[in-house]
């Protein structure tokens, strides 16, 4: 019997320390998890932005995750950016063979500032392939009409609803910081359950990272035997907290990290 529940994050490494792999790595350790880390892309940024983004192929990828799972398979597996349609079918091929309980992806599609990620190539293969073996997908809006082909600003339910007709094995958390007003999330359960999960707008500029540690710390509750409505409500909670904390510190001269606190009741 493992002492702690495990949980991979399959992602890019930002040597920054606020969102990526490292991010990951943070969020498991506090909230009791062991993490393990394969990195998908190595880049070159700060808190200002990303200078530049090397893509690792997809066979590197496989090889990393397999001979770790071979030896110890994760409870949870988190995955974050897939640079290219050969590290998706990487990440299928991987899930396929070892099935792992419970498996989050965070489809980072969209950068921040509009750009895309990832080719057309690579989106329909994460559509085609990685999508339907996932436990969750967690698409802010604009990765959610990207996905489903809709026009933009379409209602988040329409969103949500469209993604669960295409996976009707996969739950769905559409994020919906990128609307105005409150910000309000919406979980779309295997059951045809739907949950709105209200928010707060917090007063900070040192929000580098949040999609990653939202989906990691779903991961990370998961593994610890919380049903998957808990698991996103404690995570979110989590994230909250640690842009409150976050809020006024000075780290770099762009966006900064999150101010990542244990969670007391993770042991």
């Amino acid at each position: 019997m493992n002492l702690y529940p495990t949980c991979m994050t399959l992602a890019g490494s930002d040597p920054s320390g606020g969102a990526g792999l490292q991010a990951d790595l943070k969020t498991f350790t506090l909230l009791g998890c062991y993490g393990q880390a394969v990195p998908t892309a190595l880049t070159v940024q700060n808190t200002v932005g990303v200078v530049r983004s090397v893509p690792l192929d997809g066979e590197l990828i496989y090889d990393q995750a397999a001979t770790v799972m071979t030896d110890w398979l994760p409870d949870a597996v988190k995955i974050g950016i897939l640079p290219h349609a050969a590290a998706v079918r990487a990440v299928a091929r991987l899930l396929r063979e070892f099935g792992p309980r419970f498996v989050v992806l965070d489809p980072v599609l969209v950068s921040s500032s509009g750009h895309r990620l990832i080719d057309d190539e690579g989106i329909e293969a994460m559509q085609d392939e990685l999508m339907p073996l996932c436990s969750l997908l967690t698409p802010n809006l604009p990765e959610a009409t990207l996905l489903t082909g809709a026009t933009p600003g379409t209602a988040a339910t329409k969103l949500g609803n469209g993604l669960r007709r295409r996976y009707p094995h996969t739950a769905i958390l559409v994020k919906g910081g990128h609307a105005e007003g409150e910000p309000l999330d919406t979980l779309f359960a295997t059951d045809d359950s739907l949950t709105a999960l209200h928010g707060q707008r917090i007063a900070t500029r040192n929000t580098h990272g949040t999609g990653c540690v939202l989906s990691s710390a779903i991961a990370a509750f998961t593994s610890r035997g919380l049903s998957l409505g808990e698991a996103v409500t404690r995570a979110k909670q989590f994230v909250a907290e640690a842009l409150t904390r976050g809020a006024t510190y000075e780290a770099g001269h762009g966006h900064g990290p999150m101010f990542l606190v244990a969670d007391n009741s993770a042991h």
